[in-house]
């Protein structure tokens, strides 16, 4: 198993496959395994794949017991320095995607492209809320203890029998801090690279409008609704969605090679 330091932290990264780097970065109480496990072997055959578990989250610890976004990004960057790696493609779900954004935003020109699926831009208080009700260790207990089940596996490795509930604890309070600690509509324009803004038309977290506007506010965003496709990753259809991401990232590295020949 793989691991970099950084600050407190040693952050779990997976690395598969060979071409243009391509990081894949999970949602929010996710990890390599349970967001992007069934993506990697496909990815794997067109890119070096760099799959990473947050702080926190699965194999990677977090001594602070704390989550901030700009921590999140320094967590990002410390991976990419150790590895030597200048600039990469990014595909992120959900906060994933989030990280992303403030990440190329914060180190210009290390994402040559970002591809953010069900990505939550726009925290209001009600969204905050609801997104905290669902976080609730007891609520998930209560209405979906097979999920809690999951959570308890998925963190325990370097986080402890607890971790899930401290990463639950976290996140509530990392979703509180969203309007004062995230990014501004403003921040948007400093985002000069290509951003692919994917989302379901039966999300429950992120309506398709919302994504629309993200999309139209960003220099060179652009926008999918997938039909028929709830919030989680796994309910987006496998094959589109990686012909989708084929499509975009070689796109992008085309127009790379134009500029450099």
């Amino acid at each position: 198993m793989s691991y970099i330091r950084s600050k407190d932290a040693a952050i779990y990264y997976e690395e598969h496959g060979s071409g243009e780097t391509l990081i894949l970065l999970p949602g929010l109480v996710g990890t390599i395994e349970s967001h992007w496990r069934r993506f990697i072997p496909e990815f794997a055959k067109h890119f070096h794949v760099i799959a990473v578990d947050l702080r926190g989250h699965g194999r990677t610890n977090n001594p602070s017991a704390q989550l901030h976004l700009y921590t999140l990004v320094a967590d990002l960057f410390a991976v990419i320095e150790s590895l030597e790696i200048d600039a990469a493609h990014v595909c992120g779900y959900s906060l994933g995607g989030y990280i992303g954004l403030a990440f190329g935003i914060q180190h210009p020109g290390t994402v040559k492209s970002l591809l953010m699926h069900g990505t939550k831009f726009y925290w209001d208080e009600r969204a905050i809320a609801a997104a905290i009700h669902e976080l609730s260790a007891e609520s998930i207990l209560l209405n979906v203890p097979a999920w809690g089940e999951q959570l308890q596996r998925e963190h325990a490795a370097a986080n402890g029998e607890d971790g899930w509930k401290i990463l639950l604890a976290s996140s509530a309070e990392f979703l509180r801090r969203m309007p004062a600690e995230g990014l501004s509509e403003n921040a948007l324009q400093l985002a000069n690279f290509p951003v692919f803004v994917t989302v379901g038309d039966a999300d429950e977290m992120v309506p398709a409008h919302e994504a629309e506007m993200l999309g139209a506010a960003l220099p060179y965003g652009m926008v999918h609704v997938f039909p028929n496709t709830r919030h989680p990753i796994h309910k987006v259809e496998k094959q589109m969605f990686l012909e989708m991401a084929y499509s975009f990232f070689n796109a992008t590295h085309r127009r790379e090679s134009r500029r450099t020949r």
